[in-house]
């Protein structure tokens, strides 16, 4: 519900990610999200964009 509340309002997001026994945190804009290869796609930068697997996110923290 966060996530699609983000891209509705176009509001930054802080996500929590699992990655092999860590976490670790992206935050950005939620850009898009492809159900087909089950992934975020997350602006961190402008034009600079990282992909988060649907499964590795533990954590959705809205910034407002």
């Amino acid at each position: 519900m966060r996530i699609a509340y983000v891209m509705e309002y176009g509001h930054s997001v802080r996500l929590s990610v699992w990655d092999d026994g860590f976490t670790s945190e992206i935050s950005g804009r939620v850009h898009y999200v492809d159900p087909l290869t089950k992934e975020l796609r997350i602006e961190v930068k402008d034009g600079e964009f990282e992909r988060v697997a649907f499964d590795r996110v533990v954590g959705v923290k809205v910034l407002g």
